[in-house]
């Protein structure tokens, strides 16, 4: 296994991304077995008269997060195998945060839960990713 990487490189990934440079997503904590992901609000991930933030724009910061996790870890990229994702309450329109928890580090696959709360601390969704860690 290679070296984990740290904060700052994981930062110069994440803006590496075109995507993930619109998303405008950081890292906003990190320890050995789990890393905080940060969605700043914006305006353009609130869908229309309902006013919160759509599910797409959630999936997709649980996708990055358990992504962190595993690369990290890793140091190699670990696409995602299978993403499973239960919605639990409308996200408030501002910021969101996804925490990722490495649960395995396998050699060829690993497995993370991932919490995404809104600005207001309620938990809006939680999802299991399964992402390649083929050494």
């Amino acid at each position: 296994m290679k070296d984990a990487i740290n904060r700052e490189r994981i930062e110069t990934l994440l803006r590496s991304s075109a995507y993930h440079r619109f998303l405008d997503v950081q890292v906003e904590e990190l320890s050995e077995e789990s890393i905080t992901i940060l969605l700043p609000e914006n305006d353009l991930f609130v869908t229309g008269d309902a006013g919160y933030i759509h599910g797409g724009i959630i999936a997709t910061l649980i996708d990055i997060a358990g992504y962190f996790a595993v690369h990290r870890k890793v140091n190699l990229p670990t696409p995602t195998i299978d993403l499973r994702i239960d919605y639990l309450r409308p996200a408030a329109p501002g910021a969101l945060h996804a925490k990722a928890n490495l649960v395995k580090l396998g050699r060829t696959v690993s497995l993370v839960d991932i919490s995404v709360t809104d600005h207001t601390e309620k938990e809006v969704a939680v999802g299991r990713g399964l992402f390649s860690s083929k050494q």
